[in-house]
């Protein structure tokens, strides 16, 4: 071959053993604590934010409110973003370990509880007497499961609340799991024939209308006896010192999609939470 084919061959592959050699994006990351209820919109939010977004990446850990908070405290997990299922543990933050935290909590998703059984009509709500087995996520860690524990507390069940452990001893057919997420499997997989479970596990929006999965529920509203607490979710920065001035960007950047950006909270709205 002549000397002036090989100089154009060599010419040629140039640009290809650039690209071979040159570095990938680099990939801007944060780490975000979210409370069990809210995994699925969690994920739809990242998986929609993402492809708004190229070269940025969101890593949820899904856990009870309790957990996450502990975690925080005791630095065994880094998060830069707690959404926790109430107000009181991102207050509490706030108010007791202002060095962990930064800013005020604010309100990202209103939950509602549901009783769900695959199989057992309950959509009269819960039985007057309890003959079978019922699930709750734990009370003392997960919001979902103390306005559980409070539906429960008042009659004909009158199941002492606050207690713990819960449910107090000698109480028959009440148990437990450690976070929503996992009281939704017990039900799902039939270890328990019904429990209480975030309405958002069972029900998306659909053309503004409520429309829930195949099974039996039945809501209890915060403000209908049986009364319970309103489940307001709340959310806190969180102190990150590894935390470049990119991922603080991204931080502030994927907040504002959850909260004010019509394309983040019009998800958090299909999976049947409210805004306010």
């Amino acid at each position: 071959m002549s000397s002036s084919k090989l100089k154009t061959l060599a010419l040629c592959a140039l640009p290809l053993t650039a690209l071979a050699t040159a570095p990938a994006q680099a990939t801007t990351t944060i780490y975000v604590g979210v409370a069990a209820n809210f995994t699925a919109t969690i994920n739809a939010l990242i998986t929609t934010y993402k492809l708004l977004h190229s070269g940025t990446d969101i890593i949820p850990t899904s856990d009870s409110s309790a957990n996450l908070q502990s975690q925080i405290i005791n630095h065994t997990a880094t998060y830069d973003l707690f959404l926790s299922a109430d107000q009181t543990r991102p207050q509490q933050l706030a108010t007791n370990y202002p060095a962990l935290v930064i800013g005020s909590p604010f309100k990202y998703a209103v939950g509602e509880l549901e009783l769900w059984s695959k199989t057992v009509d309950i959509s009269a709500g819960l039985p007057s007497t309890l003959t079978t087995d019922i699930v709750l996520a734990d009370p003392n860690k997960a919001p979902y499961g103390t306005a559980a524990a409070q539906v429960l507390s008042s009659s004909p069940w009158s199941i002492t609340w606050p207690a713990n452990p819960y449910p107090p001893s000698g109480t028959p057919h009440v148990f437990t799991q450690p976070n929503i997420s996992s009281t939704y499997s017990a039900i799902n997989a039939g270890t328990y024939a019904y429990g209480f479970i975030a309405q958002s596990s069972i029900c998306r929006l659909v053309s503004s209308v409520k429309t829930f999965n195949s099974g039996y529920h039945h809501t209890y509203p915060y403000n209908v006896a049986p009364t319970h607490n309103r489940i307001e979710q709340y959310a806190i920065e969180v102190v990150n010192t590894s935390r470049a001035s990119a991922e603080d960007a991204l931080l502030a950047d994927f907040i504002d999609f959850l909260t004010v950006n019509t394309t983040g909270t019009n998800i958090v709205l299909s999976y049947c939470y409210s805004l306010t």
